[in-house]
This record gives structure tokens, sequence and C-alpha cells, in this order.
């Protein structure tokens, strides 16, 4: 209840925090899709810059012994397809550059190089999926939702058949957009 004071870029400031709410991550943009709300059982895989974190939900509840993060994040993915380029065909290519292929973007890349990139990719989303199975979670008996900055690279690059059901939220917003709505209700039924 006391406020907290500090100095910000010159200016003072006095916080109160009247109420906290901690949900985990990517579990409100699962609630928006319908579709799955009356799934027993889904695997939320929320694929950052540094991580993969892994979740499961039990009828919409999140299963706190099922958390997971693994060091699997994008900037590994594109730093081993870089490494792989370089190895290959003595060439240094931006994490830009590989993104843009990696989206199926338009662009003057050779393509020795592309057909590179897009292995290297289709390795990472089975390294990814192999990781999910390591952690005791199983994407053939239930849905997995894919979000993050990575979601994309799933949608493009996931392997027939290692899925049940993958759902892709690829819209990088959708996150923050949910945990406000569902910070809403909270504090509605609450007060």
């Amino acid at each position: 209840g006391k406020p907290v004071y500090f100095r910000y870029e010159g200016r003072d400031y006095a916080v109160r925090l009247t109420d906290v709410m901690l949900f985990p991550q990517g579990y409100a943009a699962v609630l928006t899709q319908t579709e799955l709300l009356d799934e027993p059982s889904v695997i939320v895989a929320d694929i950052g810059g540094w991580t993969v974190d892994l979740m499961r939900l039990d009828n919409r509840i999140p299963n706190a012994a099922t958390c997971r993060s693994l060091e699997l994040g994008m900037i590994r993915c594109l730093d081993e397809i870089a490494e792989q380029v370089r190895r290959s065909l003595n060439l240094s290519l931006t994490g830009a550059q590989i993104e843009n292929v990696l989206r199926g973007s338009p662009d003057s890349m050779d393509d020795r190089v592309k057909a590179i990139i897009q292995r290297e990719a289709g390795i990472y989303a089975r390294r990814i999926l192999s990781a999910i199975a390591e952690a005791g979670l199983d994407c053939r008996a239930m849905p997995v939702v894919f979000l993050g900055g990575g979601a994309g690279l799933m949608k493009r690059y996931l392997p027939q058949g290692g899925v049940l059901r993958p759902v892709i939220l690829d819209d990088d917003k959708l996150n923050a957009q949910a945990y406000e709505r569902l910070a809403s209700q909270v504090a509605g039924h609450a007060g």
C-alpha cells in the first residue's frame, strides 16, 4: 500500500500498486481461440527470441508442472542458419536477410542460399517438436498453439503429421491485447 518513489529521465515519480495480476506466458492469447476452449488438453509453445516457453492447459487451466523454458528461441535458429550458409557457401548473411527468406518475401537471393535457409528452418522446427516431446508433451496427442515471434516460422516449416492440430497465432499484438481483456474481466468479477 505504500508508494514507491523513483526518478526516471529527470522526473520524479510516486507509484502505488493497488492490484497485481499474474498469468502464464501465452495464456490469454490461447483463450481467444474459441475452437480450443472445449479441448481437454492443449499445449502452448511461445517461441521468443531466446526461449521457447511451454505449458499445457488442462480444461483451460494452466498446469504448472508442465511449464518449461527451452533455450531454442529464434535467435539461435537464425545463428545456426547463418553458420550453415557460411560453411556451405562462404557467405555472411544478416538476420534480416534470413528472416526475409523464412517469411517467403521476395528478394534477390541465390536459390542455393534459399535452399539452405529453408532446409535449416525445417530442421529447427523438427528440433522444437522433439524438445516438446522430451519435455513430456505429445504434439501428436493434443492441439499445439504456437505463438510469439517464431510462430510464423512454424506455419511454413512444420513437418507434416508432426502435430495433431497446430494453431498458429502469429499476430504479435494478440497476446498483449488478450491480457488486457483478461485483466479487465478478472477485475470486473473481483470488484
